[in-house]
């Protein structure tokens, strides 16, 4: 059994001056905070200076929800809490959510502070608490509750009172006529601004005979309202139109056995038959679309639900990996280490090594450090060394007259990705040791990629052209 924490852990994972340092007691705290722990972080939601306060809410973040919520619950609701406290927490609150986090709506329906009314109107918070948010006195709150409105799929919740919404003013701030607009988008007030030439109107008008009218006008956005709702009587008529973007929404729309498609699919602009030939295969059907709605095989993995990650004691999910491995050298300590990791674990690779230093900003890993062997290689040599000890074939990525691009090499069996710093590069040895070296072509003005996001792609491509 391991014992408590005591509160020097507590005080590196807060205070301590080297990143590394408080970035391990940060885990450490998180995965075994006990009530005292948790208490102690709560208070400091209050504390004098900003930082301590925002590494308080970080940790608090990264705990168990069961571990947490409750305390965070009873500070929310505490009137005699500072009301900086109380809005932190229930902003961490929100962050944990996984669904509706029921002690938002009371707080947010009812709280005299408009500060902690704006700080619990978000999308945790119960879609009806949000919609009659939208009539608060306070503008701050009015916006934050259409924002959070905004994000949610409101089609999930039949139940709300819409009725009691109406279309914004003009002068409403543009998060709330889009979310208005988007309640109601049959409301006479809102044909009557897209035919003005309001954008948020034509984003949303779903009045058929409205839109039908406004082909006359913003033609472009009627046609592609009109394909929308599905309004076959009025679209199949636009599949000659001179603009190939009327086309494109009526090839969008009309459904898979309509004679029409067939001529789309030869269409000049290439756009138009590319979209033609998907609705002809089914693509654009409601059904098919109502497919994309539901939940990924992988929406019950445990990285999937708040506060995202993998914590300690969660079930690992079986991974099909690879004999591959990543090697980061002279990384600095940044992000970009932690999301590599993570993006080697994506990949479903074996192990990661560090080169130069060994220490990595854990964070942003999201528990995947965890999975993966992180093994320490003091210098390139070391590198090369271990990697024909473990049978890895080395490949580098970095830009050289030699280098192949990424998408049409042809990979080794065991292939253990090299990438170099920001500033350097993959050092000149391991560049010469390397097996085989490819690159990231640019096709823009800039000359390369965050270090991070080259893994990312390289790693990803690998794996995907890869038997699984």
């Amino acid at each position: 059994m391991s014992r408590p924490l005591d509160r020097d852990a507590l005080d590196a994972a807060l205070y301590a001056a080297d990143p590394v340092t408080r970035d391990g007691a940060r885990a450490r705290v998180a995965a075994r905070a006990d009530h005292r722990i948790i208490t102690a972080l709560v208070a400091l939601l209050d504390a004098p200076q900003r930082t301590t306060r925002r590494r308080a809410a970080r940790i608090l973040s990264e705990i168990h929800p069961d571990k947490a919520r409750a305390p965070l619950r009873t500070a929310l609701g505490d009137p005699d809490r500072r009301p900086r406290l109380r809005a932190s927490a229930a902003r961490v609150l929100a962050v944990m959510a996984d669904g509706v986090e029921p002690a938002l709506a009371p707080a947010l329906r009812g709280d005299p502070l408009p500060r902690i009314r704006r700080a619990c109107a978000t999308p945790a918070t119960d879609p009806a608490a949000l919609c009659a948010a939208l009539g608060d006195d306070d503008p701050g709150v009015v916006e934050r509750a259409a924002a959070a409105l905004e994000l949610l799929d409101l089609d999930a919740h039949p139940s709300l009172d819409l009725d009691a919404l109406r279309v914004a003013p003009a002068d409403a701030p543009p998060v709330v006529q889009r979310l208005q607009a988007r309640l109601d988008p049959g409301h006479p007030a809102l044909a009557a601004a897209a035919a003005r030439g309001d954008a948020t109107a034509l984003d949303h008008l779903a009045d058929r005979d409205a839109l039908a009218a406004l082909l006359d006008g913003p033609r472009v956005a009627a046609a592609w309202g009109l394909a929308r709702r599905r309004a076959l009587d009025a679209v199949a008529p636009l599949v000659t139109d001179a603009d190939p973007r009327v086309r494109a929404a009526a090839a969008r729309a009309l459904p898979p056995e309509h004679p029409a498609l067939a001529a789309l699919c030869a269409d000049r602009d290439p756009g138009v038959a590319w979209l033609a030939a998907r609705a002809r295969a089914g693509h654009y059907t409601a059904a098919a679309l109502d497919r994309r709605l539901g939940p990924h095989a992988r929406s019950d993995a445990p990285s999937a639900k708040p506060p995202y990650g993998l914590r300690p004691g969660d079930p690992i999910p079986r991974a099909r990996r690879r004999p591959a491995a990543l090697a980061m050298c002279h990384p600095r300590f940044d992000i970009n280490l932690g999301v590599a990791v993570r993006s080697a674990e994506a990949a479903g690779l074996r192990e990661v090594f560090l080169v130069g230093r060994g220490e990595l900003f854990r964070s942003p890993a999201r528990g995947t450090d965890r999975l993966l062997p992180l093994r320490h290689a003091p210098d390139p040599a070391a590198l090369i060394r271990m990697a024909r000890e473990a049978d890895y074939q080395i490949v580098a990525v970095q830009q050289t007259p030699d280098s192949v691009p990424f998408h049409r090499a042809d990979y080794p069996p065991r292939p253990l990705f090299v990438m170099g710093a920001e500033d350097i590069g993959v050092p000149p040895r391991l560049r010469r040791a390397a097996d085989l070296v490819v690159e990231i072509p640019m096709y823009g003005a800039i000359d390369s990629l965050n270090v991070a996001a080259a893994t990312t792609t390289v790693l990803l491509a690998w794996r995907a052209n890869a038997e699984p």
